[in-house]
Protein backbone atom coordinates (compact mmCIF):
# COMPACT_ATOMS: atom_id res chain seq x y z
CA UNK A 1 0.00 0.00 0.00
CA UNK A 2 1.12 3.21 -0.69
CA UNK A 3 0.94 6.52 1.65
CA UNK A 4 1.21 10.06 1.14
CA UNK A 5 4.52 11.56 1.74
CA UNK A 6 4.27 15.39 2.88
CA UNK A 7 6.87 17.45 4.86
CA UNK A 8 3.54 18.37 7.45
CA UNK A 9 6.02 19.83 10.51
CA UNK A 10 8.88 21.64 7.83
CA UNK A 11 11.42 18.47 9.75
CA UNK A 12 13.51 18.37 6.35
CA UNK A 13 14.00 21.86 7.24
CA UNK A 14 15.43 21.00 11.19
CA UNK A 15 18.55 22.64 11.78
CA UNK A 16 18.82 20.27 14.98
CA UNK A 17 18.09 17.13 12.67
CA UNK A 18 20.92 17.75 10.13
CA UNK A 19 23.25 18.52 12.63
CA UNK A 20 22.41 14.75 13.88
CA UNK A 21 22.85 13.89 10.78
CA UNK A 22 19.15 12.12 10.78
CA UNK A 23 16.80 11.88 7.42
CA UNK A 24 13.19 12.30 7.92
CA UNK A 25 10.07 10.92 5.98
CA UNK A 26 6.77 12.24 6.80
CA UNK A 27 3.53 10.64 6.36
CA UNK A 28 0.27 12.48 6.37
CA UNK A 29 -1.68 9.42 7.71
CA UNK A 30 -0.07 5.67 7.69
CA UNK A 31 -0.93 1.94 9.71
CA UNK A 32 1.90 2.42 11.92
CA UNK A 33 5.44 3.95 11.80
CA UNK A 34 7.03 1.18 13.22
CA UNK A 35 5.33 -0.92 10.39
CA UNK A 36 6.69 1.86 7.99
CA UNK A 37 10.86 1.37 8.96
CA UNK A 38 10.54 -2.01 8.05
CA UNK A 39 9.65 -1.27 4.78
CA UNK A 40 12.00 1.66 4.23
CA UNK A 41 14.99 -1.04 5.97
CA UNK A 42 13.81 -3.24 3.14
CA UNK A 43 14.53 -0.21 0.70
CA UNK A 44 18.18 0.00 2.02
CA UNK A 45 17.21 3.09 3.52
CA UNK A 46 19.94 5.68 4.89
CA UNK A 47 19.87 5.51 8.96
CA UNK A 48 19.47 6.94 11.75
CA UNK A 49 15.75 7.82 10.24
CA UNK A 50 13.13 9.78 11.74
CA UNK A 51 9.45 8.49 10.50
CA UNK A 52 6.22 10.66 11.13
CA UNK A 53 3.17 10.75 10.84
CA UNK A 54 0.29 13.17 11.00
CA UNK A 55 -2.19 10.45 12.40
CA UNK A 56 -1.57 6.29 12.30
CA UNK A 57 -4.75 3.96 11.68
CA UNK A 58 -2.84 0.94 13.28
CA UNK A 59 -0.28 2.72 15.97
CA UNK A 60 1.24 -0.48 17.66
CA UNK A 61 2.00 -0.73 21.68
CA UNK A 62 3.41 -3.61 23.75
CA UNK A 63 1.87 -6.60 24.06
CA UNK A 64 -0.13 -6.51 21.18
CA UNK A 65 -2.31 -3.29 22.16
CA UNK A 66 -2.98 -0.62 20.18
CA UNK A 67 -2.36 3.44 20.39
CA UNK A 68 -4.90 5.91 19.42
CA UNK A 69 -3.46 8.01 16.79
CA UNK A 70 -6.17 10.62 15.67
CA UNK A 71 -5.54 13.15 12.85
CA UNK A 72 -3.19 16.54 14.34
CA UNK A 73 -3.48 16.05 17.73
CA UNK A 74 -0.66 14.26 18.68
CA UNK A 75 3.28 13.36 17.84
CA UNK A 76 3.71 9.73 16.27
CA UNK A 77 7.35 9.07 15.36
CA UNK A 78 9.66 6.46 15.20
CA UNK A 79 13.18 6.61 15.19
CA UNK A 80 15.23 3.80 13.03
CA UNK A 81 18.93 2.81 14.04
CA UNK A 82 21.33 0.62 12.31
CA UNK A 83 22.82 -1.26 14.84
CA UNK A 84 24.50 -4.17 13.02
CA UNK A 85 27.93 -3.22 14.12
CA UNK A 86 27.10 -2.42 17.83
CA UNK A 87 26.50 -4.62 20.46
CA UNK A 88 23.29 -3.22 20.98
CA UNK A 89 21.68 -3.20 24.27
CA UNK A 90 18.37 -5.55 25.21
CA UNK A 91 14.98 -4.19 23.94
CA UNK A 92 14.21 -3.58 27.81
CA UNK A 93 17.15 -0.84 28.14
CA UNK A 94 16.63 0.87 25.15
CA UNK A 95 13.05 1.15 26.42
CA UNK A 96 14.00 2.48 29.68
CA UNK A 97 16.99 4.90 27.56
CA UNK A 98 13.35 5.91 25.13
CA UNK A 99 11.07 6.76 28.51
CA UNK A 100 14.36 9.56 29.79
CA UNK A 101 14.60 10.60 26.60
CA UNK A 102 11.17 11.16 25.77
CA UNK A 103 10.28 12.58 29.13
CA UNK A 104 13.32 15.43 29.09
CA UNK A 105 12.15 16.50 25.60
CA UNK A 106 9.00 16.90 27.07
CA UNK A 107 9.89 18.85 29.85
CA UNK A 108 12.49 20.89 28.03
CA UNK A 109 10.32 21.87 25.41
CA UNK A 110 7.33 22.50 27.09
CA UNK A 111 7.93 22.60 30.96
CA UNK A 112 5.87 19.30 31.67
CA UNK A 113 7.22 17.17 34.11
CA UNK A 114 5.96 14.00 33.74
CA UNK A 115 6.54 10.24 35.20
CA UNK A 116 7.41 6.99 34.11
CA UNK A 117 5.16 3.96 34.45
CA UNK A 118 7.88 0.88 34.20
CA UNK A 119 8.30 0.16 31.46
CA UNK A 120 7.32 2.15 28.70
CA UNK A 121 4.35 4.64 29.89
CA UNK A 122 4.45 8.07 30.45
CA UNK A 123 2.01 9.76 33.10
CA UNK A 124 0.94 13.01 34.12
CA UNK A 125 -1.55 14.11 36.37
CA UNK A 126 -2.65 10.22 36.85
CA UNK A 127 -3.10 9.83 33.28
CA UNK A 128 -0.86 8.27 30.10
CA UNK A 129 -0.11 10.76 27.62
CA UNK A 130 2.77 8.91 25.82
CA UNK A 131 3.77 5.10 24.80
CA UNK A 132 6.99 3.90 23.59
CA UNK A 133 7.23 0.66 21.59
CA UNK A 134 11.22 -0.59 20.84
CA UNK A 135 11.88 -2.93 18.55
CA UNK A 136 14.64 -5.22 17.15
CA UNK A 137 14.50 -6.75 13.41
CA UNK A 138 17.32 -7.80 10.85
CA UNK A 139 16.33 -6.94 7.36
CA UNK A 140 19.08 -7.72 4.06
CA UNK A 141 21.62 -8.55 6.94
CA UNK A 142 21.64 -5.54 8.98
CA UNK A 143 20.08 -5.41 12.34
CA UNK A 144 18.17 -2.43 13.42
CA UNK A 145 16.60 -1.03 16.67
CA UNK A 146 13.46 1.04 16.29
CA UNK A 147 11.96 3.03 18.57
CA UNK A 148 7.95 4.24 18.19
CA UNK A 149 7.41 6.95 20.32
CA UNK A 150 3.58 8.16 20.73
CA UNK A 151 2.81 11.57 22.43
CA UNK A 152 -0.76 12.91 23.00
CA UNK A 153 -0.39 16.72 22.35
CA UNK A 154 -3.73 18.06 22.67
CA UNK A 155 -5.74 15.13 21.99
CA UNK A 156 -9.81 15.27 23.75
CA UNK A 157 -11.70 12.74 22.09
CA UNK A 158 -10.76 9.20 22.99
CA UNK A 159 -12.62 6.18 22.80
CA UNK A 160 -14.73 5.06 25.68
CA UNK A 161 -12.26 2.38 26.53
CA UNK A 162 -9.31 5.54 27.22
CA UNK A 163 -11.77 7.74 28.75
CA UNK A 164 -10.47 8.33 32.19
CA UNK A 165 -7.10 6.90 32.01
CA UNK A 166 -5.44 8.78 28.78
CA UNK A 167 -4.53 12.40 29.01
CA UNK A 168 -2.77 15.17 26.88
CA UNK A 169 -0.05 17.66 27.61
CA UNK A 170 -2.52 20.24 26.99
CA UNK A 171 -0.20 22.23 24.47
CA UNK A 172 -1.28 23.23 20.76
CA UNK A 173 -0.26 21.04 18.09
CA UNK A 174 2.08 22.80 16.50
CA UNK A 175 4.41 21.35 19.54
CA UNK A 176 5.13 18.39 17.28
CA UNK A 177 8.01 20.52 14.79
CA UNK A 178 10.35 21.13 18.37
CA UNK A 179 9.55 17.92 20.49
CA UNK A 180 10.33 15.57 17.42
CA UNK A 181 13.85 16.45 17.15
CA UNK A 182 14.69 16.95 20.68
CA UNK A 183 13.45 13.26 21.51
CA UNK A 184 16.24 11.94 18.34
CA UNK A 185 18.78 14.69 20.33
CA UNK A 186 18.07 12.61 23.56
CA UNK A 187 17.91 9.53 22.29
CA UNK A 188 20.63 9.42 20.55
CA UNK A 189 22.80 10.95 23.10
CA UNK A 190 21.82 8.48 25.45
CA UNK A 191 22.27 5.88 23.04
CA UNK A 192 26.38 6.74 22.45
CA UNK A 193 26.53 6.65 26.29
CA UNK A 194 25.22 3.26 26.61
CA UNK A 195 27.22 2.16 23.79
CA UNK A 196 30.43 3.64 25.68
CA UNK A 197 29.26 1.68 29.20
CA UNK A 198 27.77 5.12 30.68
CA UNK A 199 24.48 4.53 32.48
CA UNK A 200 24.05 7.53 34.31
CA UNK A 201 20.85 7.79 32.14
CA UNK A 202 19.21 5.04 34.48
CA UNK A 203 19.45 7.31 37.89
CA UNK A 204 17.25 9.77 35.68
CA UNK A 205 14.93 6.97 35.08
CA UNK A 206 14.80 6.28 38.86
CA UNK A 207 14.13 10.07 39.60
CA UNK A 208 11.13 10.43 36.97
CA UNK A 209 9.87 6.98 38.46
CA UNK A 210 6.00 6.69 38.84
CA UNK A 211 6.26 3.28 40.76
CA UNK A 212 8.88 3.34 43.32
CA UNK A 213 8.00 3.13 46.69
CA UNK A 214 4.29 2.36 46.02
CA UNK A 215 2.12 -0.82 45.71
CA UNK A 216 2.22 -2.25 42.34
CA UNK A 217 0.39 -5.90 40.99
CA UNK A 218 0.91 -8.17 38.13
CA UNK A 219 0.67 -11.55 36.74
CA UNK A 220 3.02 -14.59 36.12
CA UNK A 221 2.10 -17.75 34.96
CA UNK A 222 -1.65 -17.15 35.44
CA UNK A 223 -1.48 -16.00 38.68
CA UNK A 224 -1.48 -12.28 40.28
CA UNK A 225 1.07 -11.04 42.68
CA UNK A 226 1.09 -8.29 44.74
CA UNK A 227 4.08 -6.22 46.55
CA UNK A 228 6.18 -2.61 46.77
CA UNK A 229 8.62 -1.75 43.41
CA UNK A 230 11.66 -0.93 45.51
CA UNK A 231 14.16 -0.33 42.95
CA UNK A 232 14.93 -0.55 39.14
CA UNK A 233 17.93 -1.79 38.35
CA UNK A 234 20.57 -1.13 35.73
CA UNK A 235 19.41 -3.34 32.89
CA UNK A 236 15.59 -1.91 33.44
CA UNK A 237 14.40 -4.61 35.67
CA UNK A 238 12.14 -3.62 38.25
CA UNK A 239 12.77 -5.31 41.75
CA UNK A 240 9.26 -5.97 43.77
CA UNK A 241 9.25 -6.71 46.94
CA UNK A 242 6.52 -9.13 47.22
CA UNK A 243 3.88 -9.37 50.36
CA UNK A 244 5.47 -12.85 51.45
CA UNK A 245 8.69 -10.59 51.48
CA UNK A 246 10.31 -12.30 48.30
CA UNK A 247 12.12 -10.14 46.03
CA UNK A 248 11.82 -10.69 42.59
CA UNK A 249 12.84 -8.60 39.52
CA UNK A 250 10.40 -8.18 36.31
CA UNK A 251 12.21 -8.13 32.92
CA UNK A 252 8.94 -8.02 30.83
CA UNK A 253 5.13 -7.77 31.07
CA UNK A 254 3.17 -4.74 32.73
CA UNK A 255 1.89 -3.85 35.84
CA UNK A 256 -0.60 -1.77 37.63
CA UNK A 257 -0.16 0.33 40.44
CA UNK A 258 -2.25 -0.37 43.84
CA UNK A 259 -3.88 2.91 44.64
CA UNK A 260 -5.81 3.19 48.30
Amino acid sequence: MNYIQEDFLNLSDSAMLKELGISVVSYKHIDSTNLATRRLAAQGCATPLLIVADSQSEGRGRMGRSFYSPNATGLYMTLLLDVTDDAPPSIVKITSAAAVAVSSAIEHVTDVDCRIKWVNDLYLNGKKISGILAEAFFENDRKYVCVGVGVNICTEDFPEELKGIAGAIGADVSLRGKLAPEICREMLDIYMKIKNGNLAYMDEYRRRSLVLGRKVRFFENGKSFEGVAVSVDDDGGLCVLLDNNQRVILRSGEISLRLK
